[in-house]
């Protein structure tokens, strides 16, 4: 084997070594988004602790889980609009919101918001 041969071969060596940690690296990346995506979707923490601060919601007839949600990211009564969506698809509550004008806060989880604006309670507004 000549020096030639023995660089190439090495270059070459390096480059797959190259090209797997890049590919480790992302790998890791978004399992780490991926994960963290996760836990924010199963967890249902509220956006502030305490009392919190109560907001006025309109939920109309035309209005789909994925306007309601953008709305309630707006409004800041939950951190993220994609979260919150994926929360409600994987509720017992999809599909089963109702009109209405709803007083939710920033202290209830994702859980308690669905259950006020899909069932029949008292914080209903109609």
């Amino acid at each position: 084997m000549n020096t030639k041969q023995f660089l190439g071969a090495i270059a070459a060596t390096l480059l797959k070594i190259a090209v797997a940690a890049v590919v480790i690296i992302l790998v890791f990346r978004y399992a780490v988004k991926a994960y963290d995506f996760g836990y924010r979707v199963f967890a249902d923490i509220p956006v502030s602790s305490g009392e919190g601060r109560t907001v006025s919601v309109v939920v109309s007839d035309d209005q789909d889980e994925k306007e309601l949600s953008q709305l309630l990211e707006i409004k800041g009564l939950v951190q993220d609009a994609d979260v919150f969506y994926i929360q409600e698809q994987l509720s017992e509550y999809k599909g089963k919101l109702k009109a209405g004008t709803y007083e939710l806060s920033t202290a209830m989880t994702a859980q308690e918001m669905l259950e006020i604006m899909c069932g029949d309670t008292e914080e209903t507004q109609q």
